[in-house]
């Protein structure tokens, strides 16, 4: 054994009740353990605890003990702890430190005392493990989702920690990536390693897993495949010759889409394909380099973000970012009628978190409340990036029959997704991202 939580009891601060109760979980080498359970059930923390971020960091009321290697965690220095355990986060953009991929990559290296003759090699050596080594160059703005998530877990990989604590880590990889990845913590795990990941993708992780934990009971839901069905209404979203790309990487080329009132497109593609590029193209938070945008009949290529909203809504790969007020309930009311926010907060099922900051959710749990935010100004054109991150398999097929629902009233919703189960149960038209053009989906 080289980690253990014993009899562990956690309230964050001025929450109504414990998100962990009397929790006992040994850790030993060579082991992969999964912890399953629906969002908020205290999956990521649990994670926090071993890494010792529950409670100095968080606060709020603890009991219990959490040892790695032989230290408490209540009493050892935070930089003691952090040479043991290595913690990758749900949100990858929280990991990031400096605009450099390889200099992030290294910082994790230089705060364990590695030599700075030594950084570069090893940084390069990190990425390189989870497949990332053509980003070492690049500028963390100029990532995907993905490519950002694989740079985040080659930082907590570089240093070898002999404990993985991983929240979600294949949440924004493609397939080929999440294999890759967790092929490589397979073998980490096989050279000794003790390894603790949380997963709502069961169908990736439980071929290496030599242990799943249930953390809050987790009912079971079946992502049932619908018929694909073309929007047969007049086309409300469409691009035109569109090119862009970000920090200097054109990854759009000449892109054609139509986007038919009625109808749920489901865009698919590798990491780093421009997905995000194509979403944020559309909804103006990006300008184009060449073609045009045209929403609701009209041109809006030079429009701003704003003006396109609520025509046009758009949730981020990341929500959390873009979540401002300091209720949920006051996130989903903000821009929206009263009626139709407290119809989103319950298609959503939401109530029981009305009152709840939307920062002390879970990953899952922020995205469900941005979807909300966006329902409730009833747009004509939902544009969802990467919508299930975080999301339990009741949740995913919940929201699949909400998608469904909204396009049979004659809606259009936009989503990218490496999930292409979730897309196949939304019913919608496939495209797929290659080489900068979209194509029919195989």
């Amino acid at each position: 054994m080289i980690a253990a939580a014993e009899r562990v009891t956690y309230r964050y601060p001025g929450a109504a009740g414990d998100v962990l109760s009397d929790v006992r979980l040994e850790l030993r080498r060579g082991e992969v353990v999964v912890l399953a359970g629906p969002s908020g059930g205290g999956k990521t923390t649990l994670l926090r605890a071993f890494a010792g971020l529950v409670p100095h960091f968080h606060g709020g009321r603890f009991a219990g003990h959490v040892h790695i290697d032989g230290l408490d965690t209540r009493t050892a220095a935070p930089a003691a702890i952090a040479r043991l355990a290595g913690i990758a986060f749900q949100d990858p953009e929280a990991q990031v430190v400096y605009r450099s991929v390889l200099r992030d990559v290294a910082f994790g290296l230089a705060n364990h005392g590695v030599r700075a003759d030594e950084l570069a090699d090893r940084s390069r050596a990190a990425l390189q493990r989870v497949g990332a080594l053509q980003l070492a160059d690049r500028t963390v703005d100029t990532l995907s989702g993905g490519e950002l998530q694989r740079v985040a877990l080659a930082g907590v990989l570089a240093p070898e920690p002999p404990v993985l604590l991983l929240d979600e880590p294949t949440a924004q990889l493609d397939d080929a990536g999440a294999a890759t990845f967790l092929a490589l913590i397979r073998r980490l795990a096989d050279e000794g390693r003790a390894v603790l990941i949380a997963e709502h993708r069961r169908d990736r992780v439980d071929p290496i897993a030599d242990r799943v934990i249930d953390v809050g009971g987790e009912a079971l839901a079946e992502l049932a495949t619908t018929a694909t069905a073309a929007g047969d209404g007049e086309v409300v979203l469409a691009a035109r010759g569109l090119a862009g790309g970000r920090g200097g990487q054109r990854v759009l080329d000449a892109l054609e889409l139509d986007v038919r009132a009625g109808e749920v497109c489901a865009i698919h593609g590798p990491n780093g394909s421009g997905k995000t590029t194509l979403v944020r193209l559309l909804a103006g938070l990006d300008r184009a380099s060449a073609g045009s945008v045209e929403l609701c009949g009209s041109d809006v290529t030079e429009l701003a973000a704003e003006d396109r909203y609520p025509a046009l809504a758009l949730v981020p790969q990341d929500p959390g970012r873009f979540l401002l007020c300091d209720s949920v309930a006051a996130e989903v009311r903000s821009g929206a009628r009263h009626a139709a926010s407290a119809e989103a907060l319950a298609a959503l099922e939401l109530e029981a978190l009305a009152d709840r900051h939307p920062r002390d959710l879970s990953a899952g749990e922020r995205e469900r409340v941005a979807i909300a935010a966006a329902l409730a100004a009833d747009p004509a054109v939902l544009v969802l990036d990467e919508p299930t991150r975080g999301m339990d398999p009741v949740r995913r097929a919940a929201l699949a029959r909400l998608l469904r629902a909204r396009a049979a009233a004659g809606r259009a919703i936009v989503l990218t997704t490496h999930d292409r189960r979730f897309a196949a149960a939304c019913g919608g038209v496939a495209r797929e991202l290659r080489d900068g053009r979209l194509e029919a989906a195989a």
